[in-house]
């Protein structure tokens, strides 16, 4: 049930009740009491109760912060100083970031819903896949190696997907650089077994030396420096600069001399263009995540079906990133000519 104004009240009331009004100290600590009751529970409140509160709030900080301002620096002014800063959103409660990744995403752009319809039914196809491949016998440490990746690719990708949600960009583009080397890994497994026997061995320094993510690319053939792979690790994985750009941002102040100042952002970063590209990413790699095991269980698959199967799941990321991905990049006045040629030209379009 909502917290109502005249129960607000009759908090403060209660507060101030308990107290020596005549005691200058006493009233600073029950204004604090209530300035903290108010902040934990503002989301329960009423629209009464939140409009007074911002009023209240606006009226109280000035008296507080002059108070606090006039304190000789100690425990007590830190923790007032605190408790302000909390009501100005320039402080954190861990139990409110805590709560970020337990509750649906506040963050409001078009893409979210469409990434999340998108990415659960390319999460679903997947799934069957595995459930189809699971159903035989396996043998050998390349199987075994091939079948629990791809169940930890999806795992993965959950988390990637929930923290692209939320805006934890940083965090996202981590869990999508490892399925990125997953897939890799998976790939490797199927047309060179005798790797994942190695792999299995838990002979550390062997293991990395043939089958960290450079070597591995280059026992499939494929390019050493991967432009992908790099940005993952720059935005992600490893502490970067570039990283860090893309959970801060510089407020630009009146006046040549002023001191540079920034904004970091704590409990995911509300940058639309990261926003775009990590849920944009979880979907384009759950498509790979399926077109892998459809091609590396293919002889436990129906093939009709699993034709539809991939037509489908284009059809799927095709439309999203039309509609989404282009769109966006058009109103951002980029260069989106080159993901329209690659749509056009993908082998599960369909012929008019």
């Amino acid at each position: 049930m909502p917290i109502t104004l005249a129960q607000l009240k009759g908090q403060l009331q209660q507060l101030f009740v308990e107290s020596d009004t005549a005691n200058a100290s006493q009233v600073q600590v029950k204004l604090r009491e209530f300035m903290q009751y108010s902040i934990e529970n503002y989301d329960v409140l009423d629209g009464e109760a939140k409009s007074y509160v911002d009023r209240v709030f606006k009226e109280l900080q000035k008296t507080a912060q002059a108070v606090a301002d006039a304190l000789p620096d100690g425990p007590e002014k830190r923790q007032m100083m605190r408790q302000l800063s909390l009501a100005g959103c320039g402080h954190f409660l861990a139990e409110n970031l805590i709560s970020i990744l337990e509750s649906p995403s506040q963050h409001v752009h078009p893409i979210l819903a469409a990434a999340r319809q998108a990415f659960a039914q390319l999460l679903q196809k997947t799934l069957d896949v595995l459930f189809d491949a699971t159903r035989h016998t396996h043998e050998g440490p390349a199987n075994f190696a091939k079948i629990g990746l791809s169940y930890w690719a999806i795992d993965e990708l959950l988390s990637a997907f929930r923290l692209a949600q939320c805006a934890f960009t940083n965090q996202s583009y981590a869990h999508i650089r490892t399925d990125n080397e997953i897939l890799n890994l998976i790939e490797l497994f199927d047309k060179q077994p005798k790797w994942a026997q190695l792999w299995a061995t838990g002979n550390d320094k062997e293991v990395w030396k043939n089958l960290r993510p450079v070597a591995v690319r280059k026992k499939l053939g494929t390019p050493k420096q991967d432009p992908m792979y790099s940005f993952l690790s720059e935005h992600g994985s490893h502490g970067t600069f570039r990283g860090l750009q893309a959970r801060s941002l510089r407020v630009d102040r009146n006046g040549a001399e002023e001191r540079k100042s920034f904004r970091i952002w704590v409990g995911g970063s509300p940058m639309v263009h990261h926003i775009v590209w990590t849920n944009s990413l979880c979907v384009y790699t759950a498509l790979q995540l399926l077109a892998k095991c459809i091609s590396i269980f293919s002889e436990h698959l129906n093939a009709d079906e699993i034709k539809g199967v991939l037509e489908s799941s284009g059809e799927i990321t095709g439309q999203f990133f039309r509609e989404h991905y282009v769109g966006w990049a058009k109103d951002a006045g980029l260069d989106y000519e080159p993901i329209v040629e690659f749509l056009d030209n993908t082998p599960w379009k369909k012929s008019d």
